[in-house]
Parts: structure tokens; C-alpha cells; sequence
């Protein structure tokens, strides 16, 4: 098992996106809050080195106040951040076939989420 902790909030990735235009087409971009968040993120996962073919996945979010928010938006940059630090090979369903959101409560001084990857037999 791989315990993760991220701290902050991570931002939506669905919903915080740019509209820019190039060669004439509309291109959609992250924004550059998710961005920024997601080049800090990457430093921090650096130092994992295993790489899951086959996992379960539990996240469970700690947010800092008492907004409402979309647990599944929040689960997608997740995955992507663990996609593109190498952790996942994929987050299709293939990959990941057992995946648990858990909303873990209120913790405004530490805002937080706990990502655990526990290793399949396929």
C-alpha cells in the first residue's frame, strides 16, 4: 500500500479551464491555478518511484470550510496528477477498476487529501 498526503485543496481541473484562440480554433486550456497546483504536486510526488498496473484507490478529502464541491471533479486531477507523475500507468477503469471517494469531514487549519493505492492481482 502507498499512502499519499496532498495538502491544500486541489482545484477542479473540469472547472477552471481557459478558452484561447490558435489558428482560428478554440483551444481549452487548465487554468493557471490548476496549473500551478499540479506543477507543485509533481515536485512533491517525485520521490514515489512505484508504478501501479493494477490498483484500489481510496481518496479521502479533508476540505477547509463548508463549501460544497464535487468529489468526482476533484478525484479527476487526482488521477491525472498521478498519471502524469508515473504512480498510475492509466486511470481508465482497467487500471483502476476499484475506486472509493470519501469525503473525511471538515479540517480548517489543514485542508487535505489522503490518497491510498493499494496494489491488485489481476
Amino acid at each position: 500500500m502507498l499512502k499519499i498526503i496532498l495538502n491544500g485543496t486541489p482545484p477542479s481541473k473540469k472547472n477552471s479551464k481557459i478558452i484561447i484562440c490558435r489558428s482560428s480554433r478554440p483551444l481549452l486550456l487548465p487554468s493557471k491555478s490548476y496549473t500551478a497546483w499540479h506543477d507543485e504536486q509533481m515536485w512533491l510526488l517525485k520521490k514515489y518511484k512505484q508504478k501501479f498496473q493494477f490498483a484500489r484507490l481510496v481518496i479521502t478529502f479533508f476540505s477547509g470550510d463548508k463549501r460544497l464541491y464535487d468529489l468526482t471533479n476533484k478525484a479527476e486531477s487526482i488521477m491525472d496528477l498521478l498519471v502524469d507523475a508515473g504512480i498510475l500507468l492509466d486511470d481508465n477503469y482497467s487500471v483502476v477498476p476499484d475506486l472509493h471517494l470519501v469525503y473525511g469531514g471538515i479540517a480548517p487549519k489543514n485542508p487535505h487529501v489522503i490518497i491510498e493505492i493499494y496494489e491488485k492481482e489481476a
